[in-house]
């Protein structure tokens, strides 16, 4: 079962940094200076840019911004379940 959890835990990792990419790409294409370098800090510091930005364009917000806040709380949660599994087990 843990390792099912940490599994999970993988994939939404890998899903926040892809749409950590494309929210950055596009706050790049609209014009905003962005440090890829700093790629964590930087979505967080655009984000509600991002939500206006293309709410304006396209008269809704676009699915990155969401699936970043989701795949953002299930990292969380699968780490928290990840660390209960492994705490309840007797040594």
């Amino acid at each position: 079962m843990t390792i099912y959890l940490f599994y999970g835990f993988i994939a939404a990792g890998v899903l926040n940094f892809v749409c950590s990419i494309l929210i950055l790409r596009a706050m790049a294409r609209a014009g905003i200076k962005v440090s890829f370098f700093e790629i964590r800090w930087q979505v967080h510091k655009h984000l509600k840019q991002y939500r206006k930005i293309s709410l304006d364009s396209t008269g809704k917000v676009a699915w990155p911004y969401y699936a970043y806040q989701s795949s953002l709380a299930g990292i969380i949660g699968f780490a928290i379940l990840t660390l209960v599994s492994l705490g309840g087990r007797p040594n």
